[in-house]
C-alpha cells in the first residue's frame, strides 16, 4: 500500500510540475524542479525507505513521459522548447538526485 501511495504522489508531483514549468519562465521552472525535489525526498523521509522513492520517481517519469508526446489531437503539454526540454532534462537529474540523496 505505501508503494501505491508513492506512486501516485509522484504522479501528482509530475502533474503540477508540468502545469507550473510554463507559468513564469525562469521561476516556474525553478519551482517545479524544487517541488520536485522535495516531495520525492519527503516520500523517503515518510517510509524510511529508497523503495518507495523509486516509486514515486516512477510516478514522476509516467506523467512527464505522457505529457511529452503527442495525444490523439497532436498537442503537447511539454513543448520542445528550452522550457520544456529544461524540465525534461533537469527533471529527470534532480528525480534521480533525490532518490539517491540519504533521507
Amino acid at each position: 500500500m505505501p508503494f501505491l501511495l508513492a506512486l501516485i504522489y509522484g504522479a501528482a508531483t509530475g502533474v503540477v510540475a508540468i502545469l507550473l514549468h510554463q507559468s513564469i519562465p525562469p521561476v516556474g521552472v525553478i519551482a517545479s524542479l524544487v517541488i520536485t525535489y522535495l516531495s520525492i525526498w519527503s516520500i523517503g523521509r515518510r517510509y524510511g525507505k529508497r523503495f518507495y522513492k523509486w516509486g514515486a520517481a516512477l510516478g514522476w517519469f509516467a506523467i512527464v513521459i505522457r505529457a511529452s508526446t503527442f495525444g490523439t489531437g497532436q498537442e503537447l503539454l511539454v513543448q520542445g522548447d528550452g522550457v520544456g526540454s529544461t524540465l525534461l532534462l533537469l527533471g529527470t537529474l534532480v528525480t534521480l538526485a533525490a532518490v539517491a540523496a540519504r533521507s
